[in-house]
């Protein structure tokens, strides 16, 4: 697992926004615009909506949008086309909402960029209360096919999901 350079400044900065006590998380007024500058470009926030659960885009980041096939800011994961229910995505936001803990994980890259094969997202909670997780924060990075590649040679076509330590 190689996190990409503003995935791990984003992980610090989360890590330092964090509660002293244990089991709370940063409020999404903890993470600061003006810390992170252009860093934000490859931010996404998502609301997490319950009865029924559903998570929609709150802002996505200027050079994320360039990697999807839309900007789909203020839309519901179940109203985009394999991102509702039991899809990848929406069961890695459900893993991060009930157990509190940050993720990495790396997919292969499906997207309108042709010159890229492989997406990694770090996945952050986030809680307006610092104890219920109603936010979540990813930070995406986007690898570029390199001359070499073969995915059957290095198993970069099958998702692989990290925990993350955060003590």
């Amino acid at each position: 697992m190689k996190m990409g350079d503003v995935q791990d400044h984003i992980l610090r900065y989360w890590l330092k926004a964090c509660p002293l006590k244990g089991g709370l998380y940063p409020r999404r007024n903890d993470i600061k615009v003006t810390d992170l500058r252009s860093r934000m470009a490859d931010v996404a926030i998502l609301d997490i909506e319950t009865n029924p659960l559903d998570f929609r885009y709150r802002l996505i980041g200027t050079r994320l949008c360039e990697f999807l096939h839309r900007d789909y800011t203020g839309q519901k994961l179940s109203e985009l086309n394999g991102k509702g229910p039991g899809s990848e995505i929406w069961n890695i936001l459900e893993r991060v909402k009930d157990s509190g803990s940050p993720l990495y994980c790396e997919v292969p890259y499906v997207g309108p960029k042709a010159d890229f094969r492989q997406a990694s997202t770090l996945y952050l909670p986030l809680a307006t209360d610092h104890n219920t997780i109603d936010k979540i924060m990813l930070v995406s990075h986007f690898h570029r096919i390199e001359q070499s590649y073969h995915p059957s040679e290095n198993g970069s076509s099958k998702s692989r999901i990290y925990s993350i330590p955060t003590n």
